[in-house]
């Protein structure tokens, strides 16, 4: 019988719970630990799921029965942290974002591996069946040559939700960044994934509709490697959160991805899952619905993370990959502040899912 290996969740906050849930649902890995200085809610998801609870982090990265570290603390507190499991010799599961800079993250990065230990963050998007098509769609050039790629973010936080975070949201220094690197990441990352590498930018930032530090709004107009053109609009003011939007359009077809599935499949030829995703597509997405319930995609990503920690492989979305979003939110940030167009130093391809 295969040893499960030992989990142990850094931070009790919202997201803490849906990992939690995708662990409890696999075979080969079981929550041993929570910690969070907040006790009563880190009791309370230790209880739940019959774990212990510790008041501190690093105490996650001495026990013996821990091989994993899931970070699910604000943003700012990651690479610290990353790097104390790393050094530990645990591996790491990072919420995104992986850190809030580049730098932050190549520190991440560097130091798994000098550990020797694997670095995976969180982009379950990817995880989604129709989020696979239109990727695959897309290398086999069934929309002919690219035009454009946009990524949509419009939702709705209210003040109280950034004063009830006990004062992180919103902030550049646990934040990292407002409605980009908090809400919108997530499309962004898809943008990227599935168009190839952002070659520049520009691009303006406001915070219209809150009483933070980071932007509520922003905007910016990209040239990608391949050519084509885009946008990137991320908010928190909207009346109302809209389904996340991401628009690829070529000379000869195109593709709407809306809230995980695809709105609008105009390829240049039909053509048939079976002929456009490859036996690991289907394997990564397994089980994926149209509507299903947020956390089934954690779930699936977190079965590939298992298994390529099992059999010594890289995990799905390692830290180089992941570092790309936060280059790419970060130069709109610059951009911003400095009204200067901005050229991203990453451009090589992609690694895979």
């Amino acid at each position: 019988m295969v040893t499960p290996f030992g989990v142990g969740i850094a931070g009790a906050g919202v997201i803490s719970a849906a990992h939690a849930r995708a662990i409890e649902a696999l075979d080969g890995v079981r929550l041993v630990a929570v910690a969070d200085p907040v006790e009563a809610a880190s009791r309370a998801l230790a209880t739940s799921h019959q774990a212990d609870w510790v008041n501190d982090a690093a105490k996650l990265c001495g026990r013996p029965d821990i091989d994993i570290v899931v970070l699910t603390t604000p943003s700012g507190l990651h690479a610290e942290q990353a790097i104390a499991a790393a050094r530990a010799g645990k591996h790491i599961v990072s919420e995104k974002p992986m850190a809030t800079t580049p730098e932050d993250a190549d520190r991440m990065i560097n130091a798994a591996n000098e550990a020797g230990v694997k670095l995976a963050v969180i982009f379950q998007n990817r995880f989604h069946r129709d989020a696979m098509r239109l990727k695959r769609a897309m290398e086999a050039g069934l929309f002919g040559r690219p035009v454009l790629g946009n990524a949509l973010v419009h939702w709705h936080r209210s003040q109280g939700y950034y004063d009830g975070s006990d004062g992180w949201r919103g902030t550049w220094a646990l934040d990292g960044g407002g409605a980009l690197m908090n809400q919108s990441i997530h499309t962004i990352d898809l943008l990227q994934w599935i168009m190839g590498p952002i070659e520049r930018l520009s691009a303006e930032t406001a915070t219209l509709a809150h009483t933070i530090e980071t932007e509520d709004t922003a905007s910016a107009a990209l040239q990608f490697t391949n050519g084509a053109l885009g946008t990137i609009q991320g908010t928190t003011a909207a009346p109302a959160d809209a389904p996340i939007r991401l628009e690829i359009v070529g000379t000869g077809g195109r593709g709407i991805l809306e809230g995980g599935r695809l709105t609008v499949w105009e390829p240049e030829r039909e053509v048939a899952d079976d002929e456009l995703l490859t036996d690991r597509d289907r394997e990564l997405t397994e089980g994926w619905q149209a509507d299903e319930p947020f956390g089934a995609a954690h779930v699936r990503q977190w079965r590939a993370i298992v298994a390529a920690l099992r059999s010594g492989e890289e995990p799905p979305v390692p830290g180089a990959e992941a570092r790309k979003a936060v280059e790419i939110i970060r130069a709109i940030y610059e951009s911003a502040e400095t009204g200067n167009r901005v050229t991203l130093a990453t451009k090589s391809g992609e690694l895979t899912s």
